[in-house]
């Protein structure tokens, strides 16, 4: 389900953000098969509850929480839940988000100073190996149903067998599955919050400098927090040119208390916001000169240049906070002055 976007696929620029929450196969026992590729764009899809058995014309991957994979424009893929005893499951509910972007593809961010080493290291990318269905159902035996995302709308085919009939392939446009727990975390080891952008897994390059058509941003657990005596760890009060929707895979997020596991959060662009008070407050009256190891949770980003429209289901659902704005009751003046 769509909740926010911005700008047009047919234009192959912008991006488009959804939810997923589903409990039935799209491949099954009963020889009912559905498929989709998509024509807008690709997706980048992060489970945040149950594994996916990830089936696509060029191998098939298993996608767990704390991972995520990447699906390209064009590519046929299905989704499946996968459970313990290594079958498609249906008497579960997996969960998620995905980023769509309609122009460019994913790659990783130029690491700068940095140098040549850190944060998503190429070597740590899996992808498929080549596995083409070999199920002999006949069309009368078999339903294979694909379907398109072609201009924001869907359309379907019928097919008299598998799309997954790929025996072979060479060439580097392929889906592929990243594990966050092996990101190499850059952070402050003296004082302040780094700009988030430290944290970039993903990047879409824009063709305005200094922004991204849409980045994927992690904050990771197990990081080392700032030590300086002064310091406020949390991220400060700000407005951004671009656009921020935050997500938690697991545990909480510093910076709101009230955040919970399968949440999201927008603050569009320039749209001032920052910690509630209690977050702000814990991280005021923390002493900060002794390093600290930040295991709360895992959390992350995708951000973007573009202004993001919310959808009508993001707007009316029952789930909606509608008084977030009261996280920040209670915030008073605390700036002194020169004395």
């Amino acid at each position: 389900t769509m909740v926010a976007s911005g700008d047009d696929p047919g234009q192959k620029n912008g991006i488009a953000i959804h939810i997923y929450s589903f409990n039935a196969n799209m491949r099954n026992a009963t020889q009912n098969n559905q498929y989709m590729y998509n024509s807008d764009g690709d997706f980048l899809i992060v489970p945040q509850l149950e594994r996916l058995h990830v089936e696509t014309e060029l191998g098939t991957m298993v996608v767990h929480p704390q991972e995520f994979c990447v699906i390209p424009r064009g590519i046929v893929f299905s989704v499946n839940i996968y459970n313990d005893d290594h079958k498609a499951s249906e008497s579960v509910t997996a969960r998620g988000y995905i980023l769509e972007v309609f122009g460019g593809h994913f790659h990783l961010p130029e690491l700068g100073p940095i140098g040549s080493n850190g944060l998503a290291n190429a070597r740590d990318f899996y992808i498929p190996t080549a596995r083409f269905d070999q199920r002999k159902e006949s069309a009368n035996e078999a339903t294979h149903t694909i379907f398109n995302k072609f201009g924001n709308a869907i359309f379907t085919r019928q097919s008299p067998h598998s799309p997954f009939n790929v025996v072979a392939w060479h060439g580097n446009y392929v889906p592929f599955k990243y594990n966050l727990n092996h990101f190499c975390c850059i952070n402050s080891v003296t004082y302040d919050h780094p700009d988030p952008s430290i944290y970039t897994v993903l990047t879409v390059p824009s063709t305005e400098v200094g922004t991204a058509l849409a980045d994927f941003v992690v904050f990771p657990a197990n990081r080392v927090m700032a030590t300086d005596a002064n310091t406020f760890r949390p991220p400060w009060f700000h407005r951004n040119c671009m656009s921020e929707f935050m997500g938690l895979i697991s545990g909480s997020y510093d910076a709101k208390t009230e955040f919970v596991p399968g949440g999201c959060s927008l603050h569009n662009c320039m749209t001032a916001h920052g910690p509630d008070t209690d977050s702000f407050m814990k991280a005021t009256e923390k002493d900060c000169s002794l390093p600290e190891r930040f295991n709360g949770g895992l959390a992350f980003m995708f951000e973007t240049k573009c202004i993001l429209k919310v959808s009508k289901f993001a707007l009316g659902c029952k789930e909606r906070e509608r008084d977030y704005a009261t996280c920040w009751d209670g915030l008073e003046d605390s700036f002194s002055g020169r004395k």
